[in-house]
């Protein structure tokens, strides 16, 4: 429960679709086609067909086309049904897809092929699970969803990751690194958790912020005396995921963790006990038992790769912010009506998994 949630509006929808890739393994995709404008942007069936939703610069988004990528959307975040119902957030998926379009006619043919064997690859898996998943093909059947509509929508999501990953240099990389050295390097850290509010329901109240402060510093000054960080934890810890392992997060990513405990991880003296760190999840009691640094030309290809992947973010951004304001995108979709009890806030999202290491990055590790 010590990962970061809280994300602007465009990084938290942009990094659902990216996700998709990275979770959904067992998915693939195949090589685009042109679409009905001459970009050879990436299209599901439909493009061409019925009432047009969306115009940009070099081409125009169909109802029946953006469907289909709901629908897929859909199929790959569960959870996200209602959200999608709200005009603003539905809104910004279509934007996105726009810019993925955009983006993929820009690719290189390298780019493409590469994209292609790697989703040729998960074919086979994804064939697999069909044979062997029938909730997997029931719901692909429920929603009318071919295994070509899969594969153009995973081909669209790693053609952009590739694509994205092709504009980052070497120097740019070893500059994000050198820049943020403790975002890549594992860090080990015992913790007590003091909480505010209940864990397993943020609305409930366990104790005022008074309170847990006088409750941690009295956990410090156990730990300060020699007391047992496993009996302790058991004891004091709100922390589900670490209270039963003496509160410790072993060689873990503070780039992950929220802001005051990540600043905790990565500049409290190694071995002191501090004082305690307050977070939106209350009072933390923090020991540092240990911090890596590795030189840059000591990185493997992997941890490298995870490097090109948040600049590969930053160079996404500014896309975004800078570049599709020059596409001349019109959105024209229908109104609907809202659904009961739906949300109006278009940053709105369910719960998150409690997972202290999440990727945030726009790119997949490659």
């Amino acid at each position: 429960m010590l990962h970061t949630t809280r994300k602007s509006t465009w990084r938290r929808s942009a990094l659902l679709v990216i996700a998709a890739v990275l979770v959904m393994t067992v998915l693939a995709a195949c090589g685009g086609k042109k679409d009905n404008e001459g970009s050879s942007g990436l299209t599901f069936a439909g493009a061409g067909e019925g009432t047009v939703v969306a115009t940009y610069k070099d081409g125009t988004v169909t109802e029946p086309e953006f469907n289909k990528y709901l629908d897929i959307f859909n199929i790959m975040q569960p959870g996200y049904e209602q959200v999608i119902a709200i005009p603003q957030f539905k809104e910004q998926l279509l934007q996105q897809y726009v810019s993925y379009k955009i983006l993929s006619a820009q690719a290189s043919e390298a780019t493409l092929k590469k994209a292609g064997d790697e989703t040729d690859e998960q074919m086979k898996s994804f064939e697999d699970t069909l044979k062997t998943n029938a909730d997997v093909k029931k719901t692909l059947d429920d929603k009318k969803v071919s295994n070509a509509d899969v594969k153009t929508y995973l081909n669209l999501m790693l053609v952009v990751v590739e694509h994205m990953n092709s504009q980052v240099t070497d120097d740019e990389i070893k500059a994000e690194y050198e820049k943020n050295v403790g975002n890549y390097n594992p860090v080990t850290v015992r913790h007590i958790l003091v909480a505010t509010t209940d864990p397993a329901d943020s609305t409930k109240t366990l104790r005022t912020k008074e309170e847990a402060l006088a409750r941690a510093k009295e956990v410090k000054a156990k730990l300060d005396a020699g007391g047992d960080w496993t009996a302790l934890a058991k004891e004091y810890s709100d922390d589900t995921g670490s209270k039963d392992s003496g509160g410790q997060y072993a060689d873990a990513k503070a780039s992950d963790w929220v802001e005051g405990f990540k600043k905790a991880a990565l500049t409290q003296e190694i071995g002191k006990i501090g004082d305690p760190v307050e977070t939106e999840y209350g009072y933390h009691v923090v020991l540092v038992e240990k911090r890596d640094q590795a030189a840059y030309d000591k990185l493997t290809a992997d941890q490298k790769s995870e490097v090109q992947s948040v600049v590969a973010y930053n160079h996404m951004n500014t896309f975004m912010t800078d570049e599709m304001p020059k596409q001349d995108v019109k959105i024209t979709l229908p109104e609907a009506a809202e659904s009961p009890g739906a949300s109006t806030d278009a940053s709105a999202s369910p719960a998150t998994s409690e997972s202290p290491a999440t990727s945030e990055s726009p790119a997949a590790n490659k």
